[in-house]
């Protein structure tokens, strides 16, 4: 747990926490070894999250490329503004010196 821990700001209980989470969630598995309780990354169930977020990432990747097209319309139609130089209103109130 503390080789766990140190690159994350979070205490021992936290970590456990997380990692029991994972664990019943099938995606971790823990074993025994003396003091020491080594943790393990599940490769199935986490292939099958990634395939699961796959059509996801397609369906985002298309509604990204139609706001991209969009945008680029709306950029091509959109005039260069020119500012007016227009003189300065003159100051009704008297300087004082």
């Amino acid at each position: 747990m503390s080789e766990l821990r140190k690159p994350f700001a979070m205490s021992q209980p936290a970590i456990f926490k997380h990692l029991k989470v994972l664990e019943r969630a099938g995606l971790i598995s823990r074993g025994r070894d003396a003091q020491r309780r080594p943790c393990r990354l599940e490769a199935k169930p986490l292939a099958d999250i990634d395939q699961w977020l796959a059509g996801y990432r397609k369906i985002w990747e298309a509604n990204y490329e139609r706001l991209d097209s969009l945008l680029d319309e709306l950029v091509a139609l959109e005039k260069p503004r020119v500012r007016s130089k227009r003189p300065k209103p003159l100051s009704r109130k008297p300087k004082r010196p």
